[in-house]
């Protein structure tokens, strides 16, 4: 639920994408050639299915994720102007990844927001090591362009993109 959360940013879209994932796999289970590589399976298929969920929730014209109004209510007044800069700053990314294709999406969450390595990257999406660097580096280019051509005051934080 946790890696579907990170391409949903919904609780209810994550669980839903983990349900249909398991019930998918279970349905073509005759379809796994190497039982050692059970889990990249799986996660290969609920990532596919977050990426269906977001494309018909993008269709209906709904909002994709009610994370910003939920971290919006619980940032009081307490919060030091640091600290509610760095959320908005984490939000900026978070919309951002989400306009990113699929590929790069895909490769950027499963390396930095789940800090896999790039064999697990590679095997999750059926593609090569390399190609999945190529993938998460396009991924990290096109950020820090999307950021400092949208949002040039964030730029103090780019520097967090450029770390990886």
């Amino acid at each position: 639920v946790r890696l579907a959360y990170r391409f949903c940013w919904n609780v209810d879209d994550a669980e839903d994408a983990v349900q249909d994932a398991l019930l998918l796999a279970s349905q073509k289970r005759s379809q796994l050639a190497d039982r050692q590589k059970l889990w990249a399976w799986v996660r290969s298929i609920v990532v596919r299915q977050c990426h269906e969920i977001r494309r018909r929730v993008s269709r209906d014209g709904k909002a994709v994720s009610t994370v910003a109004e939920n971290a919006r209510s619980s940032v009081g007044e307490s919060v030091e102007p640091e600290q509610a800069g760095r959320w908005e700053f984490k939000e900026l990314v978070r919309r951002l990844i989400a306009t990113l294709p699929e590929r790069q999406q895909t490769a950027i969450v499963l390396r930095h927001l789940e800090e896999m390595e790039y064999r697990q990257v590679a095997e999750i999406m059926g593609i090569s090591e390399s190609t999945a660097r190529v993938q998460v580096r396009n991924a990290r280019e096109a950020l820090r362009r999307m950021i400092s051509e949208r949002h040039p005051r964030s730029e103090e934080h780019t520097s967090e993109l450029q770390s990886h």
